[in-house]
C-alpha cells in the first residue's frame, strides 16, 4: 500500500514539474515575440544612424511615441562628436542633433525632479514635437499616477505636460 502511494506522488510531482516547465519555456517564447517588433526596430534605426549620420559607436536608443513614433539613436560619429539620430518612423525622415547643443537625458529628469517632484521617473526618450526636438520623460507623479512632461532639448524649457493619465 506504502508502494503505491509513492508511486503517485512520484507520478503527481512529475506531472507538476513538467506544467511547470511548459508555463516557463511559454512564458520565455511570449515574451520574445512581443519583444520582436522592438528589438527589429532597434537594429533598423542603428542600421540607417551608422549609413546616414556615419555613426562609429552607439551607445543608447530611444523609443518616442507620441503624435508620431520616433527612433533615435545616441553615439559618436566618425569626427567622434557626440550626436543623436532621430529617425521618424513613417517617413524615414533623419534629424542629427550634436549632443552639446542640448540637455542631456540626465538634465531633463533633473528639471522634471526639480520642477514635479514625481515618486519614480519610469522612462526617457529623445523624439520630436513638431519640428521640435523633445525628451519626454514620463514619470509617477506624487500622487503615483502617470504622467509626462515634454522639455525642448535645446534648454530644457517646459513644451508640455500631462498629469494623471
Amino acid at each position: 500500500m506504502k508502494r503505491v502511494d509513492q508511486h503517485k506522488n512520484s507520478l503527481v510531482k512529475t506531472i507538476l514539474w513538467a506544467i511547470l516547465a511548459l508555463i516557463f519555456f511559454g512564458s520565455i517564447i511570449i515574451y520574445w515575440q512581443a519583444a520582436a517588433p522592438y528589438h527589429d526596430a532597434q537594429q533598423n534605426a542603428i542600421k540607417l544612424a551608422k549609413r546616414y549620420g556615419k555613426l562609429k559607436k552607439t551607445t543608447d536608443f530611444y523609443l518616442f511615441n507620441r503624435k508620431q513614433t520616433y527612433f533615435t539613436v545616441a553615439g559618436t560619429n566618425r569626427e567622434n562628436q557626440a550626436v543623436y539620430v532621430v529617425i521618424a518612423q513613417k517617413s524615414a525622415h533623419i534629424n542629427i542633433y550634436q549632443q552639446a547643443n542640448g540637455i542631456s537625458q540626465q538634465q531633463a529628469e533633473k528639471i522634471v525632479k526639480q520642477d514635479q517632484q514625481p515618486k519614480k521617473i519610469m522612462k526617457t526618450a529623445l523624439g520630436k514635437w513638431g519640428k521640435t526636438p523633445v525628451w519626454e520623460v514620463t514619470y509617477l507623479n506624487h500622487q503615483g499616477r502617470l504622467s509626462y512632461a515634454l522639455l525642448k532639448f535645446k534648454n530644457g524649457d517646459l513644451v508640455k505636460t500631462i498629469q494623471n493619465l
